[in-house]
């Protein structure tokens, strides 16, 4: 088996980049080659990126038509590579024309939802996609129980905002490693997350959105296929609030009442959890 070099690494990451914004693997070497060169010709070029002559040129005729490189027109014309800042900012602008004509495109169509239907959100992505987008588009209440594992700086940076336009922004936060600096101050620190997972099997969300939506679930230990769910569906989304309220409840009463509360219940506070009237 070849070792592959830091260098080679380095090249393939850059060229899977550029891959997403339409150019062939051979474009996008030859870009990059291109860019940490002064002017060339298509002969250095070829030696520099290890794509054959017998391509080169096709791929840099290919990489002209795009935009991407600019041809001289001497005798033996020699190349450049357009500068990263100028291409970057080619892309933006695209992007938000393409998104902008896809908005008024589509707006009008909209989506025909069954308000009973339970919706599966199988990848792990997805769910955090769609969490994120309920924070972000949240305009009355919010309600949420989430571990601090599943925060990613998108989703506390979507929180923070959200607390700083809804009265009703209600956060119950579970942190295996107790991690709790964050962006934003309205939040309920968890008592017993070890015990959830140990109850539960592992971690899991609950975010109910204006009372219009929730997304609730289990989430595995290795973020592969989850047990999550989306719904409109307003006995769910009952549930899931009043779950959030109440965890909120009895959360703000042991953090008030605290040395009291240890005194009646343990010092970790575990005889909360002794619910069963059957044990002497």
């Amino acid at each position: 088996m070849v070792a592959t070099t830091k260098n080679e690494e380095n090249m393939d990451q850059k060229t899977e980049l550029l891959t997403r914004f339409g150019l062939t693997e051979s474009e996008a070497k030859a870009y990059v080659t291109l860019l940490q060169m002064d002017a060339s010709t298509g002969y250095k070029i070829s030696k520099n990126s290890g794509i054959a002559r017998s391509k080169i040129y096709n791929v840099l005729s290919s990489l002209e038509d795009k935009k991407f490189i600019l041809e001289s027109k001497d005798d033996t014309p020699v190349y450049t590579a357009i500068p990263v800042d100028e291409l970057v900012a080619r892309f933006k602008t695209e992007s938000e024309h393409n998104i902008s004509n896809l908005e008024n495109s589509l707006s009008g169509l909209g989506t025909v939802t069954d308000y009973g239907s339970v919706w599966a959100l199988d990848a792990y992505d997805q769910v955090f996609e769609k969490i994120q987008y309920q924070i972000q588009h949240a305009t009355h209440s919010l309600y949420v129980q989430i571990y601090s594992e599943d925060l990613t700086p998108e989703i506390t940076q979507a929180l923070a905002d959200a607390e700083s336009r809804l009265h009703e922004f209600v956060v119950i936060l579970f942190s295996n490693h107790h991690r709790y600096d964050l962006p934003f101050r309205r939040f309920y620190k968890h008592f017993f997350e070890a015990d959830k997972v140990l109850d539960y099997g592992g971690r899991w969300v609950n975010v109910v959105s204006d009372g219009q939506e929730v997304v609730y679930g289990k989430l595995p230990a290795d973020s592969a296929n989850t047990g999550v769910i989306w719904t409109k569906n307003s006995s769910m989304i009952f549930l899931a609030q009043e779950y959030v309220l109440h965890d909120a409840y009895d959360l703000r009463t042991l953090s008030l009442l605290h040395d009291e509360a240890e005194k009646v219940f343990g010092p970790d506070l575990e005889g909360v959890r002794d619910i069963y009237f059957d044990k002497n």
